[in-house]
């Protein structure tokens, strides 16, 4: 989001775990939200929860999420 906000490309890195298993996994993810799995086999399930940013009740769109 922060990428398409000031126009620019740009790439996180997520160390996160799998919520089933608890292996390791390193993500990837671009400004256009494509993605990256380190680790060979994993194959996370990848998802922007939908916020509608005109009817938020939470204090900040960090809380919404």
């Amino acid at each position: 989001m922060q990428g398409r906000l000031r126009n620019e490309q740009l790439t996180v890195a997520v160390r996160t775990e799998c919520a089933h298993c608890k292996t390791p996994m390193e993500l990837m993810i671009d400004s256009d939200l494509n993605y990256t799995v380190r680790e060979r086999g994993c194959e996370p399930m990848i998802f922007m929860p939908d916020v509608d940013l005109l009817d938020l009740d939470d204090e900040n769109i960090i809380n919404a999420f």
